[in-house]
């Protein structure tokens, strides 16, 4: 009978403390898990009162600490899930490394509590977040290791020509995305520069000019006409067929533009990069890769500076056209030919990928992190 009155009186006061707080877990919802476009990781814990709670401080003390008891190993079993690079998740990497273990078991205990709710039923409901991204407290200050050398961007592929930008710096983001679907990247290899063939300064002087140099020759010279003698030939043994030796003919090889050169072909001021992935199955990582169909990587997190890539992310993912500010007014786009690597990497055709290393080394867009996935159907 005490019990039940105790918990009655629970209930009561549970129902005034959420109405005096004005928010309750029915009022705004949270989804739990990976939120990439977001780029946070939320969790709801939930706890009760303890039958054995004697007042209403300790019923509701108790029924917080057990849903916050919830919330960390929720938010323990989503993070050791979240792949940082293609198969590398959170979890292959604890196994392997005691550091990134003790740091990521920090990251979940200083999670951010940004709802809470004493239930009219005697429960108690948390919400939690651990952003991926962050200066402090993320899951990327977790996992990423600091290295003390940035490697630079690769060269592009010299002997193929970049692509062509088909739009203008006053298209509007939208279009040009419309635009390069419907394009077709050809991959063309740099034209031949033409030679000349040398000609002598006699070659090149008028016939008349010839006669009068020759005349002047003659009037200055004198000189006495020699009878030609007769030499008896020699006979020479024929070469067997097998003996013979041909001249193997040559052929002209494309004229491979240096970095100087490529750098002058670049066509706008471009203030970041977008890649569409759409219909590829393109899935979120936290290090993302973007190849070239040569294999090569032309942007990862070697090539930049970590502290940036912590507190920033790589790249956006977004799945639709208008949430693509972070890479400016005036992005390039390109679209992505294939995904590698457990479908984590988009990989760009030579002229493309050209191309964005042509514009990056005008603008340094991929060095500001100024890059976004559109992903999705």
């Amino acid at each position: 009978m005490k019990i039940t009155k105790i918990l009655t009186t629970i209930a009561t006061a549970a129902i005034l403390l959420a109405t005096s707080v004005g928010v309750s877990a029915e009022q705004k919802t949270f989804v739990d898990g990976v939120d990439w476009k977001n780029r946070v990781i939320t969790v709801t814990g939930e706890g009760v009162v303890p039958p054995d709670a004697i007042n209403y401080t300790q019923a509701k003390g108790l029924a917080s600490k057990a849903a916050r008891a919830d919330a960390y190993r929720k938010l323990g079993e989503i993070i050791n899930g979240v792949r940082v690079e293609g198969e590398t998740t959170v979890e292959k990497m604890l196994t392997v490394r005691d550091q990134i273990k003790l740091k990521v078991a920090a990251t979940i205990k200083g999670a951010t509590v940004v709802n809470e709710t004493f239930l009219s039923d005697g429960g108690y409901r948390v919400v939690m977040q651990v952003p991926l991204f962050s200066s402090s407290n993320s899951l990327a200050s977790a996992v990423f290791e600091k290295t003390s050398a940035v490697e630079p961007f690769p060269n592009p592929v010299l002997e193929v020509e970049p692509s062509i930008v088909p739009y203008g710096s006053m298209t509007p983001v939208k279009q040009r995305i419309d635009i390069t679907t419907t394009v077709t990247v050809q991959e063309r290899p740099v034209t031949p520069v033409p030679t000349t063939p040398y000609r002598s300064p006699l070659s090149r002087m008028s016939v008349k000019s010839l006669d009068s140099i020759i005349l002047q020759k003659l009037e200055a010279n004198s000189f006495t006409v020699q009878e030609p003698t007769y030499q008896q030939p020699t006979y020479q043994q024929p070469v067997p067929n097998s003996q013979i030796t041909y001249d193997t003919p040559t052929t002209t090889t494309p004229k491979r533009r240096t970095v100087a050169e490529y750098a002058s072909l670049a066509q706008g001021d471009y203030t970041g990069l977008i890649v569409d992935c759409r219909g590829l199955d393109l899935q979120p990582v936290m290090s993302a890769v973007i190849k070239n169909s040569n294999g090569t990587k032309i942007y990862g997190h070697k090539n930049l500076d970590i502290d940036k890539v912590i507190s920033m992310g790589m790249a956006d993912y977004v799945d639709d056209t208008k949430n693509v500010a972070r890479a400016g007014e005036n992005p390039l786009v390109v679209k992505a030919v294939a995904v590698e690597d457990f479908n984590s990497n988009p990989v760009l055709a030579i002229p493309d990928s050209n191309r964005v290393l042509i514009e990056n080394h005008a603008t340094k867009f991929l060095k500001d992190l100024k890059v976004v996935f559109l992903f999705g159907e």
